[in-house]
C-alpha cells in the first residue's frame, strides 16, 4: 500500500511510543527537523497579539517558560514521521497548531467560524484542477475531513499546471495531494479513493464515516460527473465546479434546492451508458458542449478544441487559470459550509480580459465587388424578345413540368443561382448573381455549373415532352443579373420520346455519407467516361488508394485554405443549414443532416462557426481538421473524379456545367453516388487570375497545390479542372435538399 498518512507521536509520550520515536529515529538515512521554539514564540505572540515582541524581544522568553512550566522543550507536542519523504518534523500539539497556522485568516474567517469549518467534510473528484482546489481550503483549514478520488498518476505534461515535483512522477494524483496536505497539517482527516470513483465505492465517498457536506468535481470522466451529481442530489450535497476556462465557476445547491435539475437542465436525456463507453478526448467533447455551455466559452478553448488530435493532444489548461480557479472553488466551498446565502448557477470571472484594451472584434473582410440585385419584376416586364414564327407556345401542364424538371438541377451549396422567365415562347434564363455570390467563386465557375445543370435538365425535359429545344446561350452575360444567359424556343418533335435519363431528374441525390464504398467495376467508369466523348472534356477516375489518398490529402490542403481565409469562411457558415427548421425555412445551402457527421465532427463544424475561433486557427497556422474533413470522405469513396478541359472561359464553364449533369444522370441511373468538392476547381483557377482578390500567400500555396495536383492526376499543366466528385457505391441519405418556391425562381412575362 502506498503511504500517504504520516505517523503522529506525543513527543511526552512514553513505553510504546517512545520505543516508536526511537526506532524512527533511528531509520537510515532519516532527516529531523525540530524547530518547535519557532512555533512556540509565534504561539505566544499569537495569543498576546497588544504584546510588542519587536521591541521587547526578552518577553518570548518569559512567555515561553509561563508555557512550559518545567516541561523540557522536546517532549512539547508532537512527533510527526513521514514515510514517504523519511523525515521527522516536531510540531504544536493540535489545538496549538491550528491556533497559529490560521491566525491570518482571522476576521476574513473568525474563530466561531474555523471552529465549524473543522466539523465539516468535503470531498473532491478529480485532482488536476482539484489539486490546486484541495490544497487551497487546506491551507484555509476549511474543513475536518477530506475525501480526495483520482485514479490516474502524474505524468510530465501534467506539472504545467498540478504543483507538484519530478519525484512525483508516476504517483496517483489523489495520493500526492493527501501528502501535500499532510505536509501543510498532519491533523486534517485526509482519505484517498485511488481507484477513483466507480459505482462500487460510491455510496463509500459520499456517506462512508459521516455525510458530506459539500462536493468539489474536476473530473474528465463524463459518466462520472453526472453519476456524482445524481448521488449528491439525492443527498442534498451541494455541487461546485470550476472549468478552468474563463475561471466560469459552476454552482448547485441540492441542498436547498432538492429538486434543481442536474447541471441546470443543459444535459436532460444524456444518457450514462454511453459517456461511460467515451474514451478519448475527441469522443467527450461533443458531449461537454452543452455541459459548458459552448457559446460562453473563450475563443481559445473553442479553437483548441479544432486542435485536438491534430497539433494537440488534449485541451490546453494553465497553471495561472487553475491556482485562481483553485482560489474560487474553496471560496465559494467556504461560505456554502459556513450557511452564507451562496446562489446557484454559472459565474464567469475572466481575468485573462483585465488590462485587456477595448477593441473592436469585429472580423474585416477583403472588399469585394458589390454585385446590384435587379428587380425581376421590371427586368421581366421590359424585357422584350419575338416569338419565332414556328415556335410553340407551352400550354400550362406541359410548362410546369419543364419548369419543375429545370428547378431539381443541382448548384453549388444549393444556392439555385438562376431566375427563370417565360415569355413570348421563350424560356429565359438570368444569373441570379447574388444567389451565386461567394467570395472565391469571383469568375463565377460555381455559378455557371449550376446553370449549365439547369440547361441540362431542360433538354432532357424538352425531349420527354415531345419538343425538340433551339437554345441560344449568351455566356458573355454571366455575371450580369439583369441580362439573359440563354433563351430558348420549342418545336413539336417528330415523335414522342422520353429521354432515358429523364427519370434520374427525381433520383439523383448529393451523397455526403461518410461510409466505406463497394469497389467500382472497370466497366462502369468505362460507360461513365463515355458520356463525356462527345464534348470537349475527359473524366479522370484515380481508384487506386494510393493515389487516391495523396489526392486527397491536396484536397483537403485547398479546402483548408478556403476554411481559414476569412471570406471563405463567411461563405462556409451561410451555406449550411444548421438545422432541419432552418433548411425547411431558407430552401436553399446544404442541410447538415445529410451528412452523417460523428457526434465529434459535428461539434467541430459547430465551434467552427466561429469567425474568431477561425482568426485563431489562422494566427496558429492550424486547422488541420479540415484537411480531414475532405480526406475522410475521399478515402473512403471507391473513386474520386475530376472533369478536365483544356479552355477555360463563360462558354466553357456553362459546358462543363450540362455535361456534369448528363454525367451525374448517368451515375444515378447505374445506382452509383456522387459528391461534389468544387473547392479544388474553383480555387486552382482562381489562383492563376492575377485580378482575383487573394492574398500573395494563398495564391502561392495554390499555384504550388495545383501543380502537385496536375502531376498525381498526370495531366499537362495546361489544363483546368471544373469539377471534382468522390464516387461511391452504397446507401444514399434518405434526405433530400429543399428548393425555393417555383414562383422565387420563375416568372411569366
Amino acid at each position: 500500500m502506498i503511504e500517504y498518512t504520516p505517523t503522529i507521536i506525543s513527543a511526552a509520550s512514553g513505553g510504546q511510543g517512545k520505543e516508536i520515536l526511537e526506532k524512527i529515529r533511528k531509520t537510515e538515512g532519516i532527516l529531523i527537523f525540530d524547530e518547535i521554539e519557532g512555533q512556540l514564540r509565534e504561539l505566544v505572540k499569537t495569543q498576546n497579539p497588544k504584546t510588542d515582541f519587536k521591541q521587547n524581544p526578552e518577553k518570548y522568553q518569559h512567555f515561553i517558560e509561563d508555557y512550559l512550566s518545567g516541561t523540557p522543550l522536546e517532549e512539547v507536542g508532537n512527533w510527526v514521521y513521514y514515510p514517504w519523504r523519511n523525515t521527522l518534523v516536531h510540531v504544536l500539539a493540535e489545538e496549538e497548531f491550528a491556533l497559529v497556522r490560521t491566525n491570518r485568516n482571522k476576521y476574513k474567517i473568525t474563530d466561531s467560524e474555523q471552529n465549524l469549518l473543522a466539523t465539516k467534510k468535503v470531498g473532491v473528484i478529480g485532482l488536476s484542477v482539484g489539486q490546486s482546489v484541495a490544497l487551497t481550503m487546506a491551507m484555509e483549514r476549511n474543513f475536518g475531513e477530506i475525501r480526495l478520488a483520482d485514479f490516474d498518476e502524474i505524468e510530465l505534461s501534467n506539472l504545467n499546471r498540478i504543483r507538484s515535483g519530478v519525484f512525483n512522477l508516476g504517483v496517483n494524483k489523489a495520493i500526492s495531494v493527501a501528502r501535500e496536505i499532510a505536509e501543510i497539517d498532519p491533523y486534517l482527516d485526509v482519505k484517498v479513493f485511488e481507484e477513483g470513483i466507480t459505482e462500487e465505492n460510491l455510496d463509500a465517498f459520499f456517506t462512508e464515516g459521516g455525510q458530506l457536506d459539500a462536493l468539489v468535481e474536476e473530473c474528465d470522466g463524463l459518466d462520472i460527473k453526472i453519476i456524482a451529481r445524481n448521488k449528491a442530489k439525492s443527498l442534498g450535497i451541494p455541487v461546485i465546479m470550476e472549468t478552468n476556462d474563463r475561471a466560469m465557476l459552476d454552482i448547485e445547491r441540492f441542498d436547498t434546492e432538492p429538486d434543481r435539475p442536474i447541471l441546470h437542465g443543459l444535459v436532460k436525456g444524456l444518457d450514462v451508458e454511453i459517456l461511460k463507453t467515451l474514451k478519448t478526448n475527441e469522443d467527450k467533447v461533443p458531449y461537454m458542449l452543452d455541459m459548458i455551455s459552448i457559446d460562453e466559452t473563450s475563443v481559445m478553448l473553442r479553437a483548441s478544441m479544432l486542435e485536438i488530435e491534430q497539433s494537440i493532444a488534449t485541451w490546453p489548461q494553465l497553471a495561472s487559470s487553475v491556482v485562481f480557479g483553485g482560489g474560487l472553488v474553496s471560496s465559494a466551498v467556504r461560505r456554502i459550509l459556513l450557511g452564507k446565502n451562496v446562489q446557484s448557477g454559472r459565474y464567469y470571472n475572466d481575468f485573462e480580459q483585465v488590462g485587456e484594451p477595448s477593441t473592436d472584434r469585429s472580423v474585416q473582410y477583403f472588399s469585394d465587388k458589390q454585385t446590384h440585385v435587379p428587380d425581376y419584376d421590371e427586368v421581366f416586364q421590359r424585357f422584350e424578345i419575338s416569338a419565332p414564327p414556328n415556335s410553340v407556345s407551352l400550354d400550362e401542364t406541359t410548362l410546369d413540368q419543364i419548369v419543375a424538371d429545370i428547378l431539381q438541377a443541382p448548384s453549388a451549396a444549393n444556392n439555385q443561382p438562376w431566375k427563370w422567365l417565360y415569355k413570348n415562347n421563350h424560356l429565359i434564363l438570368f444569373h441570379h448573381v447574388i444567389r451565386g455570390a461567394a467570395f472565391w467563386d469571383q469568375e463565377h465557375l460555381g455559378a455557371a455549373l449550376g446553370l449549365g445543370c439547369a440547361l441540362s435538365n431542360l433538354r432532357i425535359s424538352a425531349v420527354s415532352n415531345g419538343l425538340k429545344p433551339h437554345v441560344n446561350i449568351q455566356p458573355g452575360n454571366l455575371g450580369q443579373p439583369d441580362k439573359p444567359i440563354a433563351e430558348i424556343w420549342f418545336e413539336h418533335a417528330d415523335s414522342d420520346f422520353k429521354h432515358p435519363l429523364y427519370d434520374q431528374i427525381y433520383t439523383r441525390r448529393t451523397n455526403r455519407l461518410n461510409v466505406v464504398s463497394e469497389p467500382i467495376e472497370d466497366q462502369e467508369i468505362e460507360v461513365l467516361k463515355s458520356v463525356l466523348d462527345d464534348s470537349e472534356f475527359q473524366l479522370h477516375v484515380v481508384t487506386d488508394s494510393q493515389q487516391k489518398e495523396a489526392i486527397a490529402e491536396v484536397m483537403g490542403k485547398v479546402e483548408q485554405i478556403r476554411m481559414l481565409n476569412p471570406n471563405g469562411h463567411r461563405d462556409y457558415v451561410k451555406e449550411v443549414r444548421w438545422t432541419d427548421e432552418e433548411a425547411q425555412e431558407k430552401r436553399d445551402g446544404i442541410d447538415i443532416g445529410t451528412i452523417n457527421l460523428t457526434a465529434s465532427e459535428k461539434a467541430g463544424l459547430v465551434i467552427s462557426k466561429d469567425e474568431f475561433v477561425i482568426e485563431k486557427l489562422r494566427d496558429w497556422d492550424g486547422g488541420d481538421a479540415f484537411i480531414e474533413m475532405i480526406t475522410k470522405g475521399v478515402n473512403m469513396s471507391a473513386g474520386i473524379c475530376f472533369i478536365v478541359g483544356e479552355r477555360y472561359d463563360n462558354e466553357a464553364m456553362l459546358e462543363a456545367g450540362e455535361v456534369f449533369e448528363d454525367l451525374w444522370l448517368t451515375i444515378a441511373k447505374h445506382e452509383l453516388e456522387i459528391h461534389p468538392l468544387t473547392s479544388v476547381a474553383i480555387l486552382f483557377n482562381l489562383a492563376h487570375n492575377q485580378q482575383s482578390v487573394m492574398s500573395d500567400t494563398e495564391r502561392s500555396r495554390l499555384l504550388q497545390l495545383n501543380l502537385e495536383f496536375n502531376s498525381l492526376l498526370g495531366i499537362d499543366n495546361s489544363k483546368h479542372v471544373f469539377m471534382a466528385f468522390r464516387l461511391s457505391k452504397c446507401e444514399n441519405s434518405d434526405i433530400t435538399s429543399y428548393r425555393f418556391n417555383k414562383n422565387e425562381s420563375f416568372a411569366r412575362g
